[in-house]
């Protein structure tokens, strides 16, 4: 129903009449009185209790207007360097097996210097281990010459962190795959599944540009770099990456914005030689 104001009122006559002839000046000293034999505030309302009830009602109020807290990664040491390196070789060994019967040869791990520093360091970041020489932080990107034995070493490293329910436990994507899926089948989303968890991409860099899918064009790269990054920054979620190209072909590669973003979210990790096949 529509209010319509009655103007047929003396607003001025009224006021004198509820003030009881009072000037507005009379009117404070008159309250400043009154609170001075009650001992309020002039400038507060009476105070009146909160109900257990009326509590708990303020206390949710507050919960769902409070920001959403970031999210902290557990950086605690999860076992010992010697627990942990003879985990790991053991799971060297075991593949060492495998590719010995898969090629009817035998097969031996074989390692200069700068290698056994890049493994032990990855050892050391997976348990947390202070004493390795890259920030605990943030994720690795490892690159070097084709058949450096990168993606070998970081599947060992995704099985000893599975197997030990380590909190840097990452599932693996072939980035060679999601391209050619997403070219094969129009349908398939190749962006949503590879933001989720902490995650390594091998042969990042071997298909670059965009393609086709759901009828607009995506570039696959930079689509979940950007994603992640945003994950990285408000949660700490961690982005590998094995590559045959170095930091400048990746650089030449991709948009100065997604670099900057690829820098931020990882360390470089260089398996130096040349193809070991």
């Amino acid at each position: 129903m529509e209010h319509k104001i009655d103007r047929s009122i003396d607003i001025e006559a009224l006021a004198k009449q509820l003030a009881h002839g009072m000037s507005l000046e009379q009117m404070r000293e008159k309250q400043l009185e009154r609170d001075k034999k009650t001992g309020a505030s002039g400038d507060m309302l009476p105070t009146v209790a909160v109900t257990p009830r009326g509590a708990a009602h303020l206390a949710s109020i507050r919960a769902e207007a409070a920001p959403p807290r970031a999210a902290v990664r557990d950086l605690y040491q999860q076992m010992s360097w010697e627990d942990a390196r003879r985990k790991v070789w053991a799971l060297f060994d075991l593949r060492a097996a495998h590719i010995s019967q898969i090629e009817n040869r035998d097969f031996e791990w074989s390692f200069d210097e700068d290698e056994l520093r890049n493994v032990r360091n990855i050892i050391r970041y997976f348990i947390n281990d202070p004493a390795c020489e890259w920030p605990l932080t943030k994720g690795l990107f490892v690159y070097g010459m084709p058949g450096t034995g990168k993606t070998e070493v970081m599947q060992i490293f995704e099985r000893f962190a599975a197997l030990n329910s380590l909190p840097k436990a990452f599932s693996f994507t072939s980035m060679a795959e999601v391209y050619v899926k997403a070219k094969s089948d129009k349908g398939f989303d190749p962006v949503t599944p590879n933001i989720q968890l902490d995650r390594c991409f091998d042969e990042f860099g071997l298909h670059t540009g965009a393609v086709m899918t759901f009828g607009e064009s995506l570039d696959i790269n930079e689509a979940i770099i950007e994603a992640r990054y945003k994950r990285f920054r408000q949660g700490g979620q961690l982005s590998h990456f094995i590559s045959n190209m170095t930091t400048a072909e990746v650089q030449a590669a991709f948009s100065p914005m997604i670099f900057d973003r690829i820098r931020s979210m990882c360390t470089s990790v260089h398996f130096k030689g040349k193809s070991k096949r």
